[in-house]
C-alpha cells in the first residue's frame, strides 16, 4: 500500500509559503532546500552588489502532509 503523501527526492513542495525542492529522504527525515532572499550591500567605495546566499536546509517528516506541487 502506498501513501500519497510520502515524499521522494526531487519533489517540489510548498514549505514556508514558497516552493522548495526535496533533496533527500530516508525513513526518519526529509531534507528540504528553502530559498533565501538575495541581499544587496554597498561596499565602501563602489556600486551596490547583490548576493544570493545558499539555500537553507530544513528537516521535516517524510510523511508530512504538505502540498506536493510537482513530482
Amino acid at each position: 500500500m502506498t501513501n500519497i503523501y510520502t515524499l521522494r527526492a526531487g519533489d517540489v513542495v510548498e514549505y514556508a509559503g514558497q516552493p522548495c525542492r526535496v533533496l533527500r529522504v530516508n525513513d526518519c527525515a526529509a531534507v528540504v532546500a528553502v530559498s533565501v532572499k538575495p541581499r544587496t550591500i554597498t561596499p565602501r567605495f563602489g556600486q551596490p552588489v547583490t548576493l544570493q546566499p545558499a539555500p537553507k536546509h530544513a528537516w521535516i517528516s517524510p510523511n508530512s502532509e504538505i502540498p506536493i506541487l510537482n513530482r
